[in-house]
């Protein structure tokens, strides 16, 4: 059996267990021609196939508001797209995932074996429920955990559960990352001489490479504890102590997400593409464009990703947006018509995305952890002296490897794209030399000179421009040190400090809902997620 038909046939298995379970958690209610039993395998794999993006969530969220609150880009007229809508999308897909993470650890904790072979299963779970949770929590704030996700055991009390903190959310999480990367074994036996439990050849993810789980663990590990430091430092200190010590770590060409090449050529759903060209007004913005170019002539162009990020208009020229600009530019540069008509942008007053960077659906990864993001959080960790001593050395040592990451892996992608009617791998420029890199590199806007201070500020910005394509995380960034690079600051989005939890949780969960929104002082975009400035 092909990994796409295996992707296919696991999903469809473990939707079965979001829906009512016998308590004894292996049973399901039966319905004629479908399976009457699951077990761990396919659940996991379940859990993986919901990482995902969801089509809502990109149209309604990434492209209407996180793009123009971080400044990567602009919007040119309005979508009529609601921010509630993408919300109640991630919200509806965590809960139903959290069920099934639930399930997999009932699994684990009635194993009547030694326990520790479960140690890979266990620790594969914990990763997976981070990556799940944190994420959602960095969006939302507080929200419904510990007690939540339970409905399958079919008890009342847990249909309509608590909210936790998302101080305790973390603080419980950060501790299983831990666990998970000490754990974590390719050893084929445990010190008993009883063989480890493993998933096979049905984990999807990461084929069942272990040490790819434990360098994504620990690469979490360092996001998470970097994102709560100016919080919390006592409880993130030491992680980040424990990473930088010397743990693997994600590197390079081990970028982390769901590569249609490494899944047997699965092709990935439209919604990346569909977010594009039913939005329609994502452009290229003035302040991502002066960080890549000192003019906007193409001769003043001294980042390479530039053309593999963005295009020129109708025109043929490079107009980027001003952020706040009311000027509006009413076409869609994103229609399939372009596949067989390439230079039809719907005359587009404003440089728009790359077609080809939003049209692939046959190799460009759903993107968890880049071996960038790595380099650019331990830069930022020597610059400052966090978890380890001061060091502006390492840190520009790590800054230019996070950069030459950065660039590389774009330029990976593009080589290796073939759309189906465009070819990107035929068009796409040629990879940077030695040379042009090193002007690059050297441009004062990149150039890792000036005050500390100055320097950590091009730390940051060259971060965000790497979350090019993962705009949830440029948001987290912005919110965490507050200097993202900005062009003005338009007061529409001064105060997008968080998604509001979904109308439906105020109508299925009325009272622990108020009573959450009276702590918080309401429901509103303006209240703080725990770890902001």
């Amino acid at each position: 059996m092909n990994k796409a038909n295996k992707i296919f046939l696991y999903i469809a298995g473990v939707a079965m267990t979001f829906g009512a379970c016998t308590k004894d958690f292996q049973d399901i209610n039966t319905t004629p021609g479908l399976p009457t039993s699951t077990t761990i395998p396919p659940m996991v794999n379940g859990v993986i196939s919901t990482l995902f993006l969801k089509g809502q969530e990109q149209a309604a969220i990434h492209n209407e508001y996180y793009y123009p609150v971080t400044q990567l880009a602009g919007i040119s007229g309005n979508s009529g797209y609601l921010v509630q809508n993408g919300a109640l999308d991630i919200w509806t897909d965590y809960y139903a995932t959290l069920q099934n993470l639930n399930q997999i650890q009932d699994k684990i904790d009635a194993y009547t074996g030694d326990k520790a072979e479960m140690d890979n299963i266990q620790g594969i779970t914990y990763i997976l429920r981070a990556y799940k949770t944190l994420r959602i929590t960095d969006q939302f704030g507080d929200m419904p955990y510990s007690k939540a996700g339970h409905a399958y055991a079919n008890n009342a009390a847990d249909f309509r559960p608590v909210y936790d903190s998302q101080e305790s959310i973390y603080k419980s999480i950060l501790p299983q990352l831990k666990w998970a990367s000490e754990h974590l074994t390719t050893a084929a036996n445990t010190p008993g001489g009883k063989p480890y439990v493993s998933l096979g050849s049905s984990e999807t993810l990461f084929n069942n490479n272990i040490a790819m789980w434990q360098k994504f663990a620990n690469s979490l590990l360092l996001r998470y504890a970097m994102q709560i430091v100016e919080k919390d430092p006592a409880t993130a200190t030491p992680f980040i102590q424990y990473v930088l010590g010397g743990v693997p770590v994600i590197g390079e060409g081990e970028d982390a997400g769901m590569w249609p090449a490494k899944l047997n050529n699965y092709i990935l759903n439209d919604s990346r593409f569909w977010s594009f060209t039913s939005h329609k007004f994502v452009r290229m913005s003035t302040t991502c464009w002066n960080m890549m170019a000192d003019g906007t002539d193409a001769s003043k162009i001294f980042d390479p990703r530039v053309v593999l990020f963005f295009e020129t208009n109708q025109a043929g020229k490079w107009a980027p947006l001003q952020p706040g600009s009311t000027v509006s530019d009413n076409t869609n540069p994103y229609q399939d018509k372009r596949d067989a008509d390439f230079a039809n942008k719907d005359n587009c007053v404003f440089s728009p995305f790359n077609y080809l960077i939003v049209r692939d659906l046959y190799y460009q990864p759903e993107l968890f952890f880049t071996a960038a993001e790595v380099h650019f959080l331990k830069a930022e960790a020597y610059a400052r002296g966090i978890g380890v001593g001061k060091n502006m050395a390492t840190a520009e040592t790590e800054y230019t490897a996070g950069i030459t990451s950065a660039v590389n892996f774009w330029y990976f992608i593009a080589h290796n794209t073939n759309v189906t009617n465009d070819n990107w791998s035929a068009v796409a420029p040629p990879s940077p030399t030695n040379t042009q890199m090193a002007a690059f590199l050297a441009n004062p806007k990149v150039a890792f000179t000036g005050t500390d201070d100055q320097k950590l500020d091009k730390i940051y910005a060259q971060e965000w421009l790497s979350f090019f394509r993962q705009p949830w995380l440029a948001y987290n960034l912005w919110r965490r040190t507050g200097r993202t690079p900005r062009d003005g600051n338009p007061a529409t989005y001064v105060n997008f400090n968080r998604l509001q939890y979904p109308q439906q949780e105020s109508i299925n969960n009325t009272t622990n809902y108020n009573a959450q929104a009276d702590r918080m002082g309401g429901n509103s975009t303006t209240v703080k997620v725990w770890w902001m400035k």
